[in-house]
C-alpha cells in the first residue's frame, strides 16, 4: 500500500490451463462488457499479434509453436550456453582449533575454536529457485525482439537445467494506467502464471510461446485482463484509448529464492554479444537466488590447494610468482 492509500490489485492464476479456459470464453466476456475488447480482433497482417485470431492463439498454448520452435532453436545457436553457469562452487567455512585463516571475531571473544577451515563444495543437486519473467511490453516492441529476448532467457534456463539446478518460471504482467488519478484506489494491476514448478522440465514448445510469441501477450494475457468487472478496467486503462495500461516493473514483493526479469529488460538486444550478456546476467541472478556462491579461478585454485594440504604461506608464495 502507497502512502496515498492506493494498492496494485494482485491476481494468481493457476497455470496455463486456467489461461486457456479464459481465451476460450474471451467472445462471451466481450459481450458481456460494455468496453471494447482487443483479444479476439481478427487480424489477416498477424504481425503485431502473432496470429490471425485467438483460436491460432489458443492452438499455439496448446499444441505447439513449430515455426517459433526453429526460431528459438536459431536464436539459442548464437548463445553458447555452455559458458553460461561454468565452474562454480560453495565455499563452507568450518571455525576450528586450526585451520586456513584466524577468524578475528572469535580470536577476540576468547573463542579456542578461532580458526577458519575452508572446504568446497559442488553442492548444485536439490537447490531450487523461480524465475518471474516480466511480459509486459509496449505496444511498439516487435515479434523480432521478443525472439531475441526470449532465446536469451530460455538459453540461461537451459544451462542451469545441465548442470543440475531446478529453476521454476512464472509468467508475470504488471501494468499501470497512464494517468492515475488520486480518487482511484488502485495504483497498478499485476497477473501471475505460474508455467513449471522447479524440478520440472519445460519444454521449448511451452517456453517458446510463454517466452517468445507475441500472443502470450497480446492475445493471452489480453484476454485475462478482459475478465475483470469494468470497474477495475476503467481504472486499469484496459483498452482505455485503444491500449491496455503502461507496462510497469512488479509490484509484488519477491519471495525467497526468486529472482525477477523485469519488464524492458532484454527488449533491445542486438548482436550476438549483447545475447550472450543478457544471458549470462540472468544465470548469474539463478544462482544467486539459488545460494551457490560464485568462486572466481584463482580462489578456486588457492582453496583447492589448501584442501590438499598446501599451508595458506604456499599458496601465497605460489600466487606471488604468478602461478595462481
Amino acid at each position: 500500500m502507497r502512502n496515498d492509500g492506493s494498492v496494485a490489485y494482485v491476481r494468481h492464476l493457476d497455470g496455463l490451463n486456467e489461461v486457456v479456459d479464459i481465451m476460450r470464453n474471451s467472445k462471451e466476456n466481450d459481450r458481456n462488457s460494455s468496453l471494447e475488447s482487443s483479444s479476439c480482433e481478427i487480424d489477416s497482417d498477424s504481425s503485431w499479434y502473432g496470429t490471425s485470431s485467438m483460436e491460432e492463439a489458443m492452438d499455439l498454448m496448446r499444441y505447439g509453436w513449430e515455426e517459433g520452435r526453429l526460431k528459438l532453436k536459431k536464436a539459442i545457436g548464437k548463445i553458447a550456453i555452455d559458458e553460461l553457469v561454468g565452474k562454480r562452487c560453495t565455499v563452507d567455512q568450518i571455525p576450528d582449533y586450526t585451520g586456513d585463516e584466524v577468524d578475528i571475531y572469535r580470536f577476540l571473544s576468547g573463542d579456542p575454536e578461532n580458526m577458519v577451515e575452508y572446504h568446497l563444495e559442488d553442492s548444485k543437486y536439490g537447490k531450487q529457485a523461480n524465475m518471474l519473467v516480466n511480459c509486459s511490453l509496449s505496444s511498439s516492441v516487435s515479434p523480432e525482439r521478443i525472439i531475441k529476448r526470449g532465446a536469451a532467457i530460455y538459453s540461461a534456463i537451459e544451462a542451469l537445467r545441465a548442470e543440475g539446478y531446478a529453476l521454476g518460471l512464472t509468467m508475470v504482467e504488471s501494468s499501470k494506467p497512464e494517468r492515475h488519478s488520486k480518487k482511484h484506489k488502485i495504483y497498478g494491476v499485476e497477473y501471475h502464471i505460474p508455467i513449471i514448478e522447479p524440478g520440472n522440465y519445460l519444454d521449448i514448445d511451452t517456453a517458446s510461446f510463454c517466452l517468445a510469441h507475441p500472443s502470450f501477450l497480446r492475445r493471452a494475457m489480453f484476454a485475462v485482463n478482459e475478465t475483470e468487472k469494468d470497474k477495475i478496467r476503467k481504472v486499469a486503462g484496459f483498452y482505455s484509448g485503444g491500449g491496455y495500461g503502461v507496462p510497469s516493473k512488479i509490484f509484488s514483493k519477491i519471495p525467497p529464492n526468486s529472482f525477477v526479469i523485469n519488464k524492458g529488460e532484454g527488449i533491445d538486444l542486438k548482436g550476438a554479444s549483447e545475447c550472450q550478456k543478457f544471458a549470462q546476467s540472468i544465470a548469474d541472478r539463478a544462482l544467486k537466488a539459488l545460494g551457490v556462491e560464485v568462486c572466481d579461478n584463482r580462489n578456486i585454485n588457492r582453496l583447492s590447494l589448501r584442501c590438499l594440504g598446501f599451508t595458506k604461506h604456499d599458496t601465497m608464495d605460489l600466487n606471488s610468482k604468478g602461478r595462481i
